[in-house]
């Protein structure tokens, strides 16, 4: 005689498994979002004491061992799509970035300089927007390209190309912010342009006007 062997749960143990459930979909559709990767910092403290109470719960209560590995199961599937999400996204955008840089590349090697544009390549704004993001940015100065684009799982950070490395370097907000900001402590308030005269002490500008 054949035996069925079936799982019984009770009403709170179902309740707890559809609460998980409602909520990772909810984390999913909200930190696998474009440039909302981040939000996976936010979520490691709380969803670690999490864990380490489901193992408490898991091996200590039998009773309610099978509802808290369901839980689990729900969350460890949840953050696989996130990163699934977050990984295709990138390799995309990644590809999309890499053929404007072959163009680049192609270009310097006819004409022997960067292209003021990318839309001496035949690119549009739009299109690139759509492939890359909207914050992306190209220059030419000094005969030397700079290209760059938004990582696809953060907000500020970005991938800039080094045409002499001939390789992607990631750069992360605070050492843009190094860059950007050379001064040091203390120093942030505006100083006077030293190539601009100043008027000796006691002598009156000229106050005529030229018509």
């Amino acid at each position: 005689m054949n035996e069925q062997v079936r799982f019984f749960l009770s009403r709170e143990s179902k309740r707890k498994i559809y609460s998980a459930i409602i909520i990772a979909v909810l984390a999913v559709l909200t930190v696998g979002q474009a440039h909302a990767g981040f939000l996976v910092l936010v979520l490691a403290l709380p969803i670690s004491v999490w864990l380490a109470w489901s193992a408490y719960i898991i091996v200590r209560r039998p009773y309610a061992r099978l509802s808290q590995v369901i839980c689990v199961a729900v969350w460890l599937v949840a953050f696989l799509l996130v990163f699934a999400a977050h990984l295709l996204r990138h390799e995309v955008v990644r590809s999309d970035a890499n053929q404007v840089v072959r163009e680049i590349r192609r270009h310097m090697a006819d004409y022997g300089r960067c292209p003021h544009q990318l839309s001496v390549l035949g690119y549009k704004q739009q299109d690139l927007t759509d492939r890359l993001g909207e914050n992306f940015g190209y220059s030419c100065e000094n005969r030397k390209p700079k290209f760059f684009y938004i990582a696809t799982f953060t907000i500020f950070d970005t991938f800039e190309y080094d045409f002499e490395q001939s390789n992607w370097r990631y750069v992360s907000w605070a050492e843009k912010k190094k860059f950007l900001d050379t001064r040091p402590p203390g120093s942030a308030t505006e100083s006077a342009d030293p190539s601009i005269a100043t008027p000796a002490s006691g002598s009156r500008s000229d106050s005529r006007r030229t018509p």
